[in-house]
């Protein structure tokens, strides 16, 4: 019995993989698994992207035999996006605006991610807590199609386009129907012929080198490929980087659920007020994620593994179903349950360059200003393009909040705004590589920063910006902080 048997042909670079797989095979059977296991997977994950007429076959216990024939390639584009979540859809819109055929690859049926599948129905600030709007560009733009076709809270003051509004009534921020966004999202796809595809799971880069030349995917239709120039890693894990060989740093997730719930009493007071926004409640179960977790007994999970991703659904619903058990009654129902683990960070990536939380500080690599738009007021932070892409492949960027932001910074960069932030630069700088036929390291910065500008992005803050001092809005996690979310049932005293 052969217990490794290699297929196809493969590239030079690989050949140490080869001789090392070769060395297991004459092993003992318990040598071979050790030695096994210390063998890069992440390189044999590559090996096989690179050799789609092959793949690798280990014939024991611990494997099957698998048959692969040639995969059909099912669409060609400049340029694809995987991950339909807020970062996704950003990147899109902003590659599709710069003349290029776009396709985004959607494990579900609805755009959003995390802010709709997830419930986490809240487009948090755009503005620093002064009256001074941060985020602009797409991540303004997307604030109002989250409400295009539903209900809204944007306080008094704060409208499309406005960069400063002096004592705001609030922060520039709202509440959204998720029914009501996905159906903007899809109708924004269309507009600006975006190709979605639905129901599709990303299963492997195609690599040649250090270049993407597409990616594998499963669905009903079966294993295909798609082809393009570019590559944009929306996925919120980075999957399509680790899998093509970037480094990553990987940490366990909090749990954090959130759900809708009627009860009479709120239906009641939402009556009495005539806005349908007051008659649903919004309810917070498990950790928050600015808060010191540190003495929790609730565990943590990895996002990037199959075991973990079952064990924090797992674990989330036995908080709601506790929560539940204790408020079986006749004047309240649960209305909701996320339709996709609440992972807040997973993987990212380490990137050529990383966020640097020091305020104030000006980078010549500038592409925009981002903001904790959980502090009140917020500290101001320039964003490096380095942050997005890795040193080595040239032209897979990424979006969301696998950008290089470490501790606090990934917890900046995670939040809606700077997701669609980052978005918007992705999509901008892969569209201006291909035009410039030159790798993501080379694009011209300078002429990024030009266009991004154009569109409403703030590359540099103002001297009005520089002493702004971060301050968390909540330290008490459990006090009301917004009247449409419920935090009573999170776990942590009610009082200190």
């Amino acid at each position: 019995m052969i217990p490794v048997i290699i297929t196809g042909y493969f590239r030079c670079f690989d050949i140490f993989h080869i001789i090392l797989l070769y060395q297991v095979y004459h092993r003992k059977s318990e040598e071979k698994m050790q030695l096994f296991s210390v063998i890069d997977r992440q390189m044999l994950g590559r090996l096989y992207a690179n050799n789609l007429k092959g793949v690798l076959y280990e014939v024991n216990e611990k494997f099957v035999n698998e048959t692969h024939s040639q995969v059909p390639v099912c669409g060609e584009s400049d340029l694809l996006v995987i991950g339909g979540g807020i970062a996704g859809v950003a990147a899109a819109l902003a590659a599709s605006r710069n003349n290029k055929k776009v396709t985004l690859i959607e494990k579900s049926i609805i755009l959003g991610g995390l802010a709709t599948l997830g419930h986490v129905c809240i487009y948090l600030p755009l503005c620093d807590g002064l009256g001074h709007k941060i985020y602009g560009g797409i991540a303004e733009e997307l604030l109002y199609t989250t409400i295009k076709y539903g209900y809204s809270n944007v306080p008094d003051g704060w409208e499309y386009g406005v960069k400063t509004v002096e004592k705001p009534a609030g922060r520039y921020q709202t509440h959204f129907n998720i029914p009501a966004c996905v159906m903007a999202f899809d109708e924004l796809m269309a507009e600006n012929n975006v190709e979605v595809i639905f129901d599709t799971v990303f299963c492997a880069p195609i690599m040649d080198g250090n270049v993407c030349k597409g990616v594998i995917v499963e669905n009903k239709s079966g294993r295909s490929a798609y082809i393009a120039k570019m590559v944009i890693d929306a996925s919120g894990d980075a999957d399509v980087m680790f899998r093509a060989g970037a480094p990553c740093i990987e940490q366990k997730s909090i749990v954090s659920h959130w759900a809708y719930e009627l009860d009479f009493e709120t239906m009641k007071k939402g009556i009495e007020s005539g806005d349908i926004i007051n008659t649903i409640g919004l309810r917070w179960i498990g950790l928050r994620p600015d808060a010191d977790n540190s003495q929790s007994e609730i565990p943590r999970f990895y996002g990037t593994t199959s075991d973990g991703v079952n064990a924090y659904i797992r674990f989330s619903r036995t908080l709601a179903l506790d929560f539940l058990k204790k408020n079986r009654r006749s004047d309240y129902t649960m209305l909701s349950l996320p339709t996709m683990p609440q992972f807040r960070t997973t993987r990212r990536i380490k990137g050529q360059k990383e966020l640097s939380l020091v305020p104030g500080l000006h980078l010549d690599d500038s592409v925009g200003c981002v903001i904790n738009c959980l502090d009140s007021p917020a500290a101001v932070y320039e964003f490096p393009y380095g942050a997005l892409i890795d040193g080595n492949i040239t032209n897979i960027i990424t979006a969301g909040r696998i950008v290089a932001a470490d501790g606090a910074g990934w917890e900046i960069m995670r939040y809606i705004p700077g997701c669609a932030f980052t978005g918007q630069v992705a999509g901008t700088a892969a569209a201006m590589s291909i035009d410039a036929g030159c790798t993501l390291q080379n694009v011209d910065v300078a002429e990024l920063q030009e266009k991004l500008t154009d569109s409403g992005v703030l590359i540099h803050m103002g001297e009005d910006l520089r002493d702004n001092e971060g301050k968390a809005a909540y330290a008490e996690p459990t006090k009301q902080f917004d009247p449409l979310i419920k935090l009573d049932s999170l776990c942590y005293p009610t009082s200190h």
